[in-house]
């Protein structure tokens, strides 16, 4: 029977369709993620947890600089949950995750983190999965803002303790050219 007022039926479980998409979660060990993905999960979670490690390790150094350095095992997470995200960043590129260890190699790492920022990721479906879904609002905004927060600290960090040294001796200067008047 033909009949047009029937549900049209149709084959919903081919994963290859060009358009599916899967929302990523934060710390899932599988599946891919965007670069805005990329840039706010890895910026959000080093504020994160480097201030919980910050918090931690200023409080065992009241106590001994022996159990301060004890707290450099806190960065343990903090590494592992870096390697996932660049691990599922390289899923996203086609590559295996393996390729996250590079992180660890010095200067290396620079170039590999900026492949990592500024490769295009596969389109479509891949031997990983499916591609992210859209990016939200917030997601943008977070993966925008945070480095330009660290950006204006570190030119905080140097530009306050040199304004301090030109303020001290712009006082100094005027105080021996005034009674010389």
């Amino acid at each position: 029977m033909n009949n047009p007022y029937n549900a049209p039926s149709a084959d919903l479980s081919n994963p290859n369709d060009a358009s599916a998409t899967y929302m990523p979660k934060m710390l899932e060990l599988r599946g891919r993620i965007g670069r805005v993905r990329y840039l706010a999960y890895t910026f959000g979670l080093s504020l994160l947890l480097g201030l919980a490690v910050v918090v931690v390790m200023g409080m065992l150094a009241m106590i001994s600089l022996e159990l301060m350095m004890l707290g450099f095992i806190l960065y343990v997470p903090l590494l592992g949950a870096t390697l996932v995200v660049a691990a599922r960043r390289l899923h996203d590129l086609g590559h295996s995750g393996w390729l996250s260890l590079l992180t660890l190699v010095p200067v290396l790492n620079f170039f590999f983190g900026l492949w990592l920022i500024f490769g295009a990721g596969n389109a479509g479906p891949n031997q990983y999965g499916l591609p992210p879904a859209k990016n939200t609002t917030a997601l943008v905004w977070l993966a925008c803002i945070l480095p330009i927060v660290f950006i204006v600290g570190i030119l905080a960090a140097v530009a306050i303790p040199a304004y301090q040294a030109y303020v001290t001796k712009a006082k100094a200067a005027q105080a021996l050219s005034v009674p010389g008047q």
